[in-house]
């Protein structure tokens, strides 16, 4: 069974699909969208429903998969059910590594229930580095890297959509495409590519950057472009529903997120990254968190120092410049994501840890794609 948030009035229509019960956690959705103490609340109200249906379902497994989920599962007085955790990198950051009062009280439950796991299942081995640093013994963490859903490594593109896409944006046919898909933050690193186009722009006069999403600084990115008088070049498309993101991914030419750390926050292991290669494309992307295991270097994309507004430009332009290196870095992203990052190969590393879970004794976690 499922204990989850209610994240919109289209939950009723998943739920029906889903073969398990799912219980929903009326109003968390209104209440994330408040300020402090508005969080206090969603934590309480969180924790009440999660006591409740432990006290109801009598589970032998717990697995979390949120940071608000751990903390909730760490106020818990006792543990009646084997807890495992999956953890992405950025709660550790945030709440261990940071200086924020109200964080660093949050990771006293989150440890605790670190603590207490059979399991810990870290996103990339940049996290399970960062849980090690907090002194989580290493035999406890194994490595489960996300998965891309199956449609993204198979499905064909589809021409006409994109051609409406095409048209919609008002790119021509000569344009070149460079995506980003995430939201809109410094972490993200959009305003570095905004500030690299001009030197893009003064030897490729046609290409277009797209920025999928939303967030607080969509605004400041925007006057951003402005200042630097390349808006004509930057298409700002708000929020895209995620089954639609295929056929931006499919428009460009380049996907490009120079992420950074920000705010106590860095990338555990960016899904985007990995749907770009999913779909063929070269990627760039900034050179620290998880993004080092999810694009090789020279391979299916490059690295790059997130600050070097330079080094970034260059890139870009070395794929524009040559075609066929970034066609094989495409490729070449495609098969890495078929042989490790697969959706199927993903799921069967969580039953596997589940399976042995259910054993009386504690089975050693295995470490998958060292």
């Amino acid at each position: 069974m499922v204990l989850a948030p209610s994240y919109s009035s289209k939950d009723g229509e998943i739920d029906k699909i889903l073969k398990c019960k799912i219980i929903r956690i009326p109003l968390l959705r209104k209440i994330k969208r408040l300020r402090y103490p508005g969080t206090l609340v969603g934590y309480l109200l969180g924790w009440t429903f999660f006591a409740l249906t432990v006290f109801r379902e009598k589970p032998d497994i717990v697995l979390f998969i949120s940071e608000e989920a751990e903390v909730v599962g760490g106020l818990l007085p006792t543990f009646p059910f084997k807890p495992i955790v999956r953890v992405a990198g950025s709660g550790i950051t945030t709440h261990f590594l940071g200086n924020q009062v109200r964080k660093k009280l949050l990771r006293l439950p989150m440890l605790r229930l670190y603590k207490k796991a059979l399991v810990i299942a870290a996103a990339s081995h940049f996290t399970k580095e960062l849980l090690e640093k907090i002194d989580i013994p290493r035999d406890k963490i194994t490595v489960i890297y996300n998965g891309v859903e199956k449609y993204m490594i198979h499905r064909e593109p589809n021409r006409r959509k994109i051609e409406e896409l095409r048209k919609k944006l008002g790119i021509g046919k000569e344009d070149k495409i460079l995506l980003t898909v995430a939201r809109i933050l410094p972490r993200k690193g959009q305003d570095t590519v905004i500030r690299a186009l001009p030197k893009v722009l003064s030897r490729y006069s046609r290409v277009k950057y797209i920025v999928v999403g939303e967030g607080k600084y969509k605004g400041n990115f925007k006057r951003l472009a402005k200042e630097i008088k390349i808006s004509d070049n930057v298409i700002f498309t708000g929020g895209v529903p995620h089954e639609e993101t295929i056929n931006f991914y499919d428009l460009c030419d380049i996907f490009i997120m120079p992420n950074r750390f920000w705010n106590n926050k860095v990338e555990g292991l960016p899904n985007a990254l990995l749907e770009a290669s999913a779909r063929g494309k070269p990627v760039i992307a900034g050179a620290n968190g998880g993004s080092k295991e999810a694009v090789k270097h020279g391979i299916t994309g490059f690295l790059v120092n997130p600050e070097d507004i330079e080094e970034i430009a260059g890139v870009i332009l070395d794929l524009l410049e040559n075609e066929k290196k970034a066609r094989t870095m495409g490729e070449n992203g495609k098969q890495m994501i078929r042989q490790i990052f697969t959706e199927e190969i993903m799921i069967n590393n969580y039953v596997k840890i589940l399976n042995d879970s259910t054993k009386k004794q504690t089975t050693p976690a295995l470490d998958s794609f060292k």
